[in-house]
Formats: C-alpha cells, sequence, structure tokens
C-alpha cells in the first residue's frame, strides 16, 4: 500500500500459548498483576487506545490508566453502526482526562450522531461502506495530534489493521497454558490471508521471561 500520514501503532494482547485471547465464552483473565502494571505503563505513553465495538459490548472497559501518573488519552471506538450503549463507560468516565471517539461510517443517521455528540463525544465518519474505512481514518486521527494508537481490541480488530498492514509493532505476553476451542477468540481472526507470501512479515526485536509466561516484541519489516 502507499505510504500515509498515520499514527504509529502498536498491537498489545496477552494469549495462551494456541494463540487464544479469550475463551470460548468470552473469558480473557489472561494477564497476570504484572502484566496488567505493564500494560498501563505503556498506556501512559500512548495518544490514544483504541478497541472495537465487541469489546465495549462484551467487557465495557473503562480503558483508564491505574499505577502511573498521567495526562489522560483518547479513547477510540470502532463502530461502524454507531451501536454501543449511550451509558458504556467508555463514554461516561472521566471523559475530560479520556475524551471518546468514535468511529463510524458515512452512514450513520444524523439524530443518532447528535445524542451522542450531547456526550461530548467526538465523531469521525470515515468510508461509505459496511465498515470503517480504517486507511482513510488513519490520517484523519494523525491530523488530530494523534501520532501512537495502542490496539486493545479483539480478533476482528486485530485482523483488520492486519489485514492493512498498519501494525508498526506488535507487543505479546504468551501465557502458560491452553484454552482450546475451535470457536475461541484468536489473536488475529478474520477471514485470513489466502497466501503465506501476502502476509505481512515482522521482525522479532525482543525476547523476554517472567515466571512461566514468554514476552515478545516483533517490529514491521520495512
Amino acid at each position: 500500500m502507499n505510504e500515509i500520514e498515520k499514527p504509529y501503532i502498536i498491537l498489545k494482547a496477552a494469549m495462551t500459548i494456541d494463540g487464544k485471547i479469550a475463551s470460548i465464552n468470552g473469558d480473557s483473565e489472561i494477564s497476570d498483576d504484572k502484566d496488567w502494571k505493564e500494560v498501563h505503563k505503556l498506556r501512559s505513553k500512548m495518544d490514544a487506545i483504541m478497541v472495537g465495538k465487541n469489546t465495549v459490548l462484551l467487557d465495557n472497559p473503562k480503558l483508564y490508566i491505574k499505577f502511573y501518573s498521567n495526562s489522560g488519552y483518547y479513547r477510540i471506538v470502532l463502530d461502524s453502526n454507531l451501536s454501543i450503549p449511550i451509558d458504556s463507560n467508555i463514554i461516561t468516565y472521566q471523559p475530560e482526562t479520556y475524551p471518546t471517539i468514535i468511529c463510524i461510517t458515512e452512514n450513520v443517521s444524523l439524530e443518532k450522531i447528535n445524542e451522542f455528540k450531547s456526550k461530548k463525544v467526538i465523531i469521525i465518519a470515515s468510508g461509505t461502506g459496511s465498515h470503517v474505512d480504517i486507511v482513510k481514518l488513519m490520517p484523519k486521527l494523525y491530523q488530530m495530534g494523534i501520532k501512537s494508537v495502542l490496539l486493545e481490541g479483539g480478533g476482528n480488530l486485530n485482523w483488520n489493521f492486519v489485514k492493512e498492514d498498519l501494525v508498526d509493532e506488535i507487543q505479546l505476553t504468551v501465557a502458560p497454558w491452553i484454552v482450546g476451542g475451535q470457536d475461541a477468540i484468536s489473536l488475529v481472526e478474520g477471514d485470513g490471508f489466502l497466501r503465506m507470501k501476502d502476509c505481512p512479515r515482522y521482525i522479532l526485536s525482543k525476547v523476554k521471561t517472567r515466571d512461566n509466561y514468554l514476552l515478545l516484541k516483533y517490529l514491521k519489516r520495512i
């Protein structure tokens, strides 16, 4: 793809040995206390945290920072049809410190947009299809001063960014157990690539172990 003005994208996740980020019933309690502190430390260095709408619907996260002092950041949700509840934590919890951006398509009604704007939510429309056009979205975020984004969403969000080759860095914590389950959520979901040669490639830049956990850092191959 052609170079575009875009934030630096870090995909951060904890997964099991078999590559699952949640069990078949959505249980995603994989990180231990030390790993969660590292997540919050990384959050404190970012301009924005991004999740997909399913993460909001399933977990209702606040996406704030504990353990470290910070001046806040943007919370971004990809929600093509603007379907998350307006009383979600990501909207109501400390909006003055963590302002929320919801990214939608241009098909959403003005009435619904204005309803969310009344809650001080920033709405960005990108694309006329059934899903947010994330390639067109990237320059819009960059022009807002968002130079770095941490992906903390689920497998579908990860796939959307991997598919478009937008991920600059991957930080993985591999937990020492296997959950199994054909329908358990994997690190990257979506349709997948048909041929290995079409997949984006990464360079392993750091390996650490802690207790029985494995910490991996990959950088995009240029």
